[in-house]
């Protein structure tokens, strides 16, 4: 009932200029008169009732719109280019398949690094041990304590005997593999350290965390030659190549920074993301980098 009314109030003088178009049509049939009659309700463009033929001679439709033909609507289309798909289409590869499932920390494993030679890896927990298994067997051949709060970041040496670790105590640690013990604390953090970044080619280790700040540690020395300020909140991945530019962080500020090494300075500051920039990763070959954020993946 009301969408009736709705129907009277709204479109009456559109109902009543078709049923007078249809009169006049009928009108137009008895008398022989349709030509007259087609030029006469063909003045008005605006809002023209024009009758069509579909099927037949006899048959007609109204339309409230001003006629276009099919062929005009074609071009039209083929006007507009088509874009292409930005999302590149993945390489298929074979399915993975769960091969075993390790068990043995306490806590969330926050961290995980695989020796260079691919014998062992050592993953990081809340429950503050750092634990080394075996690759090919996964059974477990080291347990390391010494935090005193979650692990949240491990690195292992290409070049020595060494184990790296930071954590949410603010402690950076140097583990001799050959004697299973910490060598050397790097201190200056003012927060929870999150992630952590051996240079390629130099003694260089660099760590990040929730202090807004990049630290750059002589491995040997343990001396801070650089701290790298800029980020305005937490800097939650931190990654380094022997090229220009060497040290790269992506933070929670939505920013992602390239560093100059020898200078200490930021080069570029690159704001794509919307969201937090939780982790950034180099590609293994080409001269490339990816980011990763809530919003999308850069």
């Amino acid at each position: 009932m009301r969408y009736n009314i709705k129907a009277r109030d709204t479109y009456a003088p559109v109902f009543h200029r078709t049923a007078a178009s249809e009169h006049e049509r009928k009108k137009a049939e008895y008398f022989n008169k349709t030509e007259e009659v087609s030029a006469t309700i063909g003045k008005g463009n605006e809002l023209a009732i024009m009758p069509s033929q579909t099927g037949g001679q006899n048959e007609t439709s109204s339309a409230l719109l001003p006629f276009a033909s099919a062929n005009t609507q074609n071009n039209q289309q083929q006007l507009i280019p088509k874009k292409p798909s930005a999302i590149p289409r993945p390489k298929w590869h074979a399915p993975w398949k769960l091969v075993r499932v390790i068990s043995g920390h306490l806590g969330w494993v926050r961290c995980v690094a695989v020796e260079p030679g691919n014998e062992w890896f050592a993953t990081g927990a809340a429950d503050r041990v750092i634990k080394i298994w075996d690759l090919a067997s996964g059974k477990l051949k080291l347990s390391l304590t010494g935090h005193v709060s979650t692990v949240r970041g491990l690195a292992v040496s290409p070049r020595h005997p060494y184990l790296f670790s930071c954590g949410e105590d603010r402690q950076v640690k140097c583990w001799d593999l050959e004697y299973n013990k910490v060598i050397r604390h790097y201190h200056g953090h003012l927060s929870a350290v999150y992630s952590m970044a051996l240079h390629p080619t130099l003694d260089v280790l660099v760590t990040a965390g929730r202090d807004s700040t990049a630290r750059v540690w002589d491995m040997r020395t343990k001396a801070n030659i650089h701290t790298l300020c800029g980020h305005t909140n937490t800097v939650a991945s931190v990654v380094t190549q022997a090229a220009n530019p060497q040290i790269i962080t992506g933070s929670h500020d939505s920013t992602v920074r390239l560093w100059d090494l020898a200078a200490g300075k930021s080069m570029c500051t690159l704001t794509n993301h919307k969201k937090s920039v939780r982790s950034v990763v180099l590609h293994p070959t080409l001269y490339m980098f990816a980011s990763a954020s809530p919003d999308n993946i850069k």
